[in-house]
């Protein structure tokens, strides 16, 4: 392998080689003077020794070119642990620039060409890189101030309600227990909030799911049975429309199904005012079940559709606080949904109603 590529690469000296080769066979046999013959040999010695250093500079010239950037490239040991894409990045991309204005007048060299698009490939990925990196901080630092902000107010709203009480309105039974109910309102609101953190974690870690076969109306007429009490105290109708047989038998996880029907439900309930409705329906489609989750309630502003699914992503920040939840339940929805390789559609109108629909394989 190593003489094929030694050949490939000096083919031009080879030729040579064997072109001189048959010349002074040639000589010999039309019996040319000695002089003659040694000052072929010797220019034959000459030009290939020239052509061997021109393929050496050429070499040097092309290791020289490609190690001035590879240096440009580099890191100090101060810098390489910081966080500063954006220096990084400029600087990649001075480098990508000023390679490829020097690299004309390169192009000519035997084999320059392939070498420098595998080096600009390399620093094209590593620019790629960095742009992924740069965004995943900014969407962390987001998602800890969001964090932060969320787990502030209850915190907040506990002490507060727990110095009151200590101030004196522990013994005042007019207020006491009102203050008292704030706390735990407060408290099952932080643990909720915790508990959504937990859950998103683990989904976004990539959670292995328990699929199996099961009823799909059986779940739904459960759910919406075990959540009629809470939708009731506003009075609002939840209904189940089963155009799906009851036979028909889905392939998911049914508990992070059941998680996502809860999280749809209790969502509409938020935002649909009393005497409205939340109707849950399922739906043959080809070789799935379509599963429509619809309300008839504030609805979204089309502007605000594409951002729904995002981590403590609210329409209405103030209102949605008041209202309760993590702001982490639809977030949650769409990572499960895609755990089963399907994909959640949303639509809605304001003041009229939003509805949510997935399909799962039967």
């Amino acid at each position: 392998m190593n003489i094929k590529r030694f050949l490939f690469a000096n083919i031009y000296t080879v030729f040579a080689f064997f072109v001189e080769i048959i010349t002074i066979l040639t000589l010999i046999n039309i019996n040319v003077s000695l002089t003659v013959l040694l000052f072929v040999i010797f220019s034959f010695i000459v030009i290939s020794l020239l052509f061997i250093a021109n393929r050496i500079n050429t070499g040097k010239s092309n290791s020289a070119f490609f190690r001035k950037y590879a240096e440009g490239l580099k890191t100090d040991e101060v810098n390489i642990s910081l966080n500063n894409y954006e220096e990084k990045i400029s600087k990649l991309n001075a480098v990508i620039g000023e390679m490829k204005e020097a690299s004309d007048g390169n192009l000519h060299i035997p084999g320059f060409a392939d070498v420098f698009e595998s080096f600009n490939l390399i620093t094209v990925r590593l620019l790629s890189e960095l742009n992924s990196a740069k965004i995943f901080k900014v969407n962390r630092n987001e998602f800890l101030g969001n964090v932060a902000h969320e787990l502030r107010t209850p915190i907040f709203a506990i002490q507060l309600s727990l110095e009151t009480l200590e101030d004196g309105a522990i013994n005042d039974p007019k207020v006491n227990l009102d203050f008292l109910g704030k706390a735990i309102r407060q408290s099952n609101r932080l643990k909720e909030l915790v508990n959504d953190l937990i859950n998103i974690s683990k989904l976004e870690a990539g959670m292995k799911l328990s699929k199996r076969y099961f009823s799909i109306n059986a779940l739904i007429s459960e759910t919406v049975h075990e959540l009629s009490g809470i939708v009731s105290k506003k009075n609002i109708k939840l209904a189940f429309e089963n155009i799906t047989s009851d036979k028909t038998q889905v392939f998911a996880d049914a508990e992070r199904i059941k998680q996502i029907l809860i999280n749809l439900i209790d969502n509409s309930a938020k935002y649909t005012p009393e005497e409205g409705s939340i109707t849950i329906r399922t739906e043959d489609d080809e070789k799935c079940v379509l599963i429509t989750v619809e309300d008839t309630g504030l609805g979204i502003p089309k502007e605000d559709l594409p951002r729904i699914f995002e981590r403590f992503y609210r329409v209405d920040k103030t209102r949605s606080r008041d209202m309760g939840g993590s702001g982490l339940g639809l977030s949650i929805v769409k990572h499960i949904i895609e755990l089963h390789n399907s994909q959640i559609k949303v639509e809605s109108e304001v003041d009229t109603g939003t509805s949510f629909a997935f399909k799962l394989p039967t």
